[in-house]
Order: C-alpha cells, then structure tokens, then sequence
C-alpha cells in the first residue's frame, strides 16, 4: 500500500517538475518575467520546460568531436600550406573551403543531434573564413 501512495505521489511531482509557468508583468517602464503569477493582469504567460545539462556522455561526445575536427583542420593547414609553397598562410578561397569542409565534417559527426549552438558556432566560422 505504501509503494502505490508513494508511486502516485513521485509521480505527480515529476509531472509538476516539467511544466512550468512564465509571466512577463510591466510596471510601468519595468518589465520583469517570473515563475509567480503578477500582481496586476500579466501581459503574456506561457509554459516552459526547464533546459537540463548535458550529461557526461554527451559532453565526452561533443569533446571527441572538437578534437576530430581539430586533427581534420590540421591536416587542411598543413596541405594548404604545402601548396602555396609553405610561405605563408592559405589563401582566402582555400581558408573558406577548409571552413565550409570543417562544418561539413561537423554536421555529419553530429547527425540528427545538431543544435543551435553548434550550428552558429559553424556558421560563423564559415562566414569569417568567406568574408
């Protein structure tokens, strides 16, 4: 009897652990979001899940990725390199390339698990390597 009382009772809390209210109030010039309903009418409100961290799994893969694509980008510098003759740092178009070939190579080891984060982070590489 008591396993079912306490079943019931981890159960409602797990449930009330993943919805979560969000008020936006206005006070005037203030604006403010919190978990607790406004004092006056709220201007919106809406459910929110909380954001978890990742595990350690998930930061030893994004680690294993960092460092995969570390060698790749080593192996793009040192044939860049080689081909303008060692003198020197690879041209624009070859530095672009090797960006656009990283964020390739990133995207496939990442698969369907690609984030925000990591697809910025790319982007940006790309865009300042292009530029």
């Amino acid at each position: 009897m008591y396993r079912g009382i306490l079943g019931i009772i981890l159960f409602l809390l797990a449930g009330y652990s993943h919805a979560q209210q969000v008020f936006k109030c206005v006070d005037g010039k203030d604006v403010s979001y919190q978990s607790d309903p406004c004092p006056g009418a709220a201007v919106k409100s809406w459910d929110a899940a909380p954001v978890s961290e990742p595990s350690n799994a998930e930061q030893w893969r994004i680690y294993r990725m960092r460092r995969q694509l570390d060698q790749r980008y080593a192996n793009d510098r040192g044939a860049a390199a080689s081909a303008s003759g060692g003198m020197g740092s690879p041209n624009r178009s070859s530095a672009c390339e090797s960006a656009r070939r990283g964020r390739a190579a990133a995207y496939e080891v990442a698969g369907v698990k690609r984030d925000f984060a990591m697809s910025s982070y790319w982007d940006n590489v790309v865009h300042n390597a292009c530029k």
